[in-house]
């Protein structure tokens, strides 16, 4: 705990001195830029293996003779779940959107990438005929469904040579969390240089619109927490909404310490048999699902902070646009990785498909240092409201 306080006072620390390094010594600033460069380059670099074995291993963990039960009412919950907060955060975005920079510094025009896309072109870009052209040029999207589609017929190898494939597929992720524990070391160095990067090259007056954002947050995260998943837990679930809060406390104290809801399973898992009385098969298999694929609050995050990033970038985005976003992030956010910090990856993968310049991402960083914490929260609770909510359908 004393660690991962020094670390968020480091962090935080940083990114003032890359601000003000940023204002008064801009020269420099540019000069260390590539410290921000390379900060990037690592994140991006373990997008795709951790996108694949993450959506791999929740899906293949399915015992086949689930699937058809508690597998898709699980599914549709958390699409169900995913798909209000998405909404959600569109929605109050519309409200926090700021005027557009000025890109000239960065040689981009302020058009969104997705001008460009009919209807046709949409639902065929979910496909690709080539899935190792998909990985080279770093297409999440699809490489999300090739995975799915993968995992999903797995189900149907015999024993043997599924648990070949799962036991690679956790060694590479494994791996990868090993790589990312030792990058979100840098992380302060990478905050301090895209700031300072960020301010040498924007106005000042642009920054003043970062209190609407971190409202708008707010609001969105209330608004999904108390309207939408109290509504699930209410409607459907039937069950006492604040009663079921007070139990499952504990989880929700190390989901906001922790910001890993991967972290969190362990005390989830408990909290739902022990204190909330939910089935041991229904927790074993809602939980690590959702740990992957179940993100509320980062789904809900994610696309307030695409459109508020692509409004301060000026990008134009339509009612159209804006839903092709939704698909984005919700499809992304299904990748989201359940440790502290995996969320950047995503974002960052989205705004590349939006076409906000990755330099923006250090904006993101500055927020996520005090917002991953909630997210995460967020998330859990959505896991842990869905695990209650499909006990009751299970016999």
């Amino acid at each position: 705990m004393k660690s991962n306080l020094k670390y968020e006072w480091l962090s935080f620390a940083l990114a003032i001195l890359g601000i003000i390094t940023g204002i008064f010594f801009p020269s420099l600033a540019q000069g260390l830029s590539f410290i921000g460069d390379i900060f990037i380059l690592l994140l991006k670099m373990l997008i795709i293996p951790l996108v694949f074995t993450s959506i791999f291993l929740s899906i293949t963990n399915i015992p086949l003779q689930e699937v058809k039960s508690l597998g898709v009412k699980t599914l549709l919950y958390y699409l169900s779940t995913s798909s209000l907060a998405c909404i959600t955060g569109l929605f109050v975005a519309q409200f926090i959107l700021v005027p557009s920079t000025d890109l000239a510094s960065y040689g981009i025009e302020g058009v969104s990438k997705l001008d460009s896309i009919g209807l046709k072109h949409f639902v065929t870009s979910f496909f690709s005929g080539n899935f190792f052209q998909a990985l080279s040029e770093g297409n999440i999207v699809q490489i999300v469904v090739f995975t799915i589609i993968l995992a999903m017929a797995s189900l149907k190898l015999n024993q043997k040579d599924r648990q070949v494939l799962i036991d690679v597929s956790e060694a590479i992720q494994n791996l990868m969390t090993i790589i990312i524990k030792g990058i979100l070391k840098i992380a302060p160095l990478g905050v301090f240089s895209l700031l300072a990067s960020i301010v040498s090259k924007t106005e000042l007056s642009s920054f003043n619109t970062l209190g609407s954002l971190f409202l708008g947050i707010t609001i969105a995260v209330m608004i999904h927490v108390f309207i939408n998943l109290f509504s699930m837990a209410t409607f459907i679930g039937k069950f006492s909404f604040f009663s079921f809060l007070f139990k499952v406390r504990k989880a929700l104290v190390v989901a906001v310490t922790t910001a890993s809801s991967t972290a969190t399973l362990p005390v989830s898992a408990q909290v739902l048999v022990k204190d909330v009385g939910v089935k041991d098969k229904t927790s074993g298999f809602v939980l690590p699902l959702g740990a992957t694929l179940n993100m509320d609050g980062s789904a809900l995050y994610q696309s307030l902070v695409i459109l508020f990033l692509g409004s301060f970038a000026g990008i134009e985005l339509s009612f159209y646009h804006e839903v092709l976003v939704f698909f984005f992030v919700m499809t992304s956010s299904a990748g989201t990785a359940g440790i502290p910090g995996g969320g950047m990856m995503m974002v960052g993968a989205v705004m590349g498909m939006v076409g906000i310049p990755l330099e923006y991402i250090g904006i993101y960083l500055l927020v996520d240092r005090f917002w991953d914490y909630p997210i995460t929260m967020v998330n859990v609770l959505g896991d842990l409201v869905g695990a209650k909510t499909i006990d009751r359908y299970i016999s």
